[in-house]
C-alpha cells in the first residue's frame, strides 16, 4: 500500500478496506489508470480525472454510517439509482455523481460499471 494512501486514511483507518476494495476493482477494470493522492481526495485518471474517493459529507451526519467513503464520478448523463446520494450538472452534459459506500460488498458490478463509463467519458474529452 502506498504511503500517501496510508497517510490519507490516517484518521479514518477503518475505512481503508473500503478504499482497497474499490482501488483493486478499478485498476483491474480500467486500463492505464493513474492514482493521485491529494489533501482531500484520491483521484483516478486516464487523460483526465474520472473518479474520486473522499469523505465528502453527502448525507446529514445522523444519516451517515460511522465508517464510509464517498466515490464520485462523472458521466455525460444523469444516472438514476437509489444508491446515488447526489447528482449535479456543473456543465451542460456533464453530470457529477456521489455514492456513499459503507461496506466492501457495495463495490459491485453496478458501481464499477459507472466508473468504467466515467473513464471512457473522461478519455473522450478534448
Amino acid at each position: 500500500m502506498d504511503q500517501d494512501v496510508l497517510y490519507f486514511f490516517d484518521r479514518k483507518s477503518e475505512a481503508l478496506p473500503l478504499y482497497e476494495a474499490f482501488e483493486q476493482k478499478v485498476l483491474s477494470a480500467v486500463e492505464g489508470v493513474k492514482v493521485k493522492v491529494q489533501k482531500t481526495q484520491i483521484a483516478f485518471s486516464n487523460r483526465h480525472n474520472f473518479a474520486f474517493v473522499s469523505f465528502l459529507p453527502v448525507r446529514k451526519a445522523k444519516e451517515r454510517p460511522e465508517v464510509y467513503i464517498v466515490v464520485t464520478f462523472g458521466l455525460g448523463y444523469r444516472a438514476r439509482s437509489p444508491r446515488i446520494d447526489a447528482a449535479v450538472e456543473p456543465y451542460p452534459g456533464r453530470w457529477t455523481h456521489h455514492v456513499l459506500l459503507s461496506g466492501t460488498g457495495e463495490v459491485d458490478d453496478e458501481l464499477i460499471g459507472w466508473v468504467k463509463e466515467a473513464a471512457a467519458f473522461s478519455a473522450g474529452k478534448r
